[in-house]
């Protein structure tokens, strides 16, 4: 969308987000919904596919701790399959735990064509890191119990009875419904000396990412933003500094400075009353990499 932006268009994405929101406020619907892939669920055996489903969230996790061998693992927001999993157990993490609200067909035909596409991957991307003979795509993940755990509850609502050398997520800070209860759930998983690490997308999705203005989602006032998205799981539109925040209140420790990216343009005057008052600089921030211990 060039130029100035069409208000004929923006009603018309409203409607049509409130329309979809509704429908999934509806019991059958919601079911139905939920056994769809999301995105990234067709395996296409490409690299790059590859790369951003399965090998992203291990090069992460290498790049702040060094190595993950011998250590337990809890992913937050895994999505449709294990990949991340898989892969940070071929690399040698001792467990791995997936938690996510909305789980996935992690043990489904589609998921063992992107376990296989994984193995046979593997030499090539990783060639100096051979394949464990104990884990096998077809038998994963059902096959390793002692190994894999799914818990299919949001990360606000966990009881934080395990503990793990460290806690990750990726694209999903986002989308937590209670800031506060996520930064606290993590303090809670970690062990003494244990690392947090998330990366956040603070910019715009679905629809919203066609404006030219990426402030374009932060005009509406909340109760719109809620009739639009509050069963959908869409972004919870909390800013880099409130994220600090929370962190900071849960008695986490920053471990690194927040490694950033920021937009071009921020445009404060449009944006709803709760967001002109926040710091610009927060505003500006575009995704964030938080690495906090405990």
């Amino acid at each position: 969308m060039n130029g100035p932006i069409s208000f004929a268009r923006l009603a018309q994405d409203v409607v049509l987000q409130v329309a979809k929101n509704t429908a999934m406020g509806v019991p059958v619907v919601r079911s139905w919904r939920l056994r769809r892939p999301r995105a990234g669920a067709a395996f296409d055996g490409k690299p790059e596919s590859l790369e951003r489903f399965a090998f992203l969230g291990l090069r992460a996790l290498w790049a702040v701790v060094g190595d993950v061998r011998g250590l337990r693992i809890a992913e937050i927001g895994p999505g449709d399959y294990l990949t991340s999993g898989l892969a940070l157990l071929a690399a040698g993490a001792k467990t791995y735990t997936a938690i996510d609200r909305f789980p996935g067909a992690y043990g489904g035909p589609e998921a063992k064509s992107w376990y296989r596409g994984i193995r046979d991957a593997w030499p090539r991307t990783f060639p100096d890191r051979a394949w464990p003979d104990d884990l096998e795509p077809e038998a994963f993940p059902e096959s390793y119990p002692h190994r894999v755990e799914t818990i299919a509850r949001p990360i606000e609502a966990i009881a934080a009875e395990e503990r793990f050398d460290l806690v990750c997520s990726f694209q999903v800070g986002e989308h937590v419904t209670d800031l506060h209860a996520f930064a606290r759930v993590n303090a809670k998983l970690l062990v003494p000396g244990g690392t947090a690490i998330h990366r956040v997308d603070f910019g715009p999705h679905d629809c919203w990412c066609r404006y030219d203005d990426p402030m374009t989602f932060l005009r509406f006032p909340e109760w719109l933003w809620r009739l639009m998205g509050s069963h959908r799981g869409t972004p919870n539109r909390f800013r880099h500094h409130e994220f600090l925040e929370a962190f900071d209140r849960a008695g986490l420790t920053p471990r690194r400075p927040p490694l950033t990216d920021a937009f071009d343009v921020v445009r404060p005057a449009h944006l709803a009353r709760r967001f002109k008052e926040m710091p610009v600089e927060s505003l500006r921030v575009q995704s964030a990499i938080y690495v906090y211990g405990r």
